[in-house]
């Protein structure tokens, strides 16, 4: 199941690692964050988790949020949602071949 996945992990912690190599992407959503990560880093199973031109939305299941939720809550921090807390986790994600990038959206809801 992809909301176990060690690859989205592995992908939200080289986000949260080298910021300076990812782009942030603004969103109109205040409980959104979408990120761009150079097609360079490599990803397990990319081809699964990174489908070309198509979207692939995982809600994180709760052994996920319990286990990285210290960093959720460093994503969390990057929106500008008026709440203080979440209780659900969408990962969005897809591969942009033109743009070389992979795309990560988190919504925190």
């Amino acid at each position: 199941m992809a909301s176990n996945s060690d690859s989205i992990y592995n992908v939200l912690t080289y986000i949260h690692r080298h910021q300076d190599q990812v782009r942030f992407i603004q969103q109109r959503n205040s409980n959104v964050i979408a990120i761009g990560v150079p097609d360079s880093v490599p990803v397990a199973n990319q081809e699964l988790y990174f489908p070309v031109g198509h979207l692939l939305v995982n809600r994180m299941d709760d052994d996920f949020l319990a286990k990285n939720g210290e960093l959720l809550n460093d994503f969390f921090d990057r929106t500008r949602s008026s709440k203080e807390d979440y209780r659900e986790v969408w990962i969005t994600t897809s591969y942009i071949p033109t743009e070389h990038m992979y795309l990560v959206e988190i919504s925190f809801e």
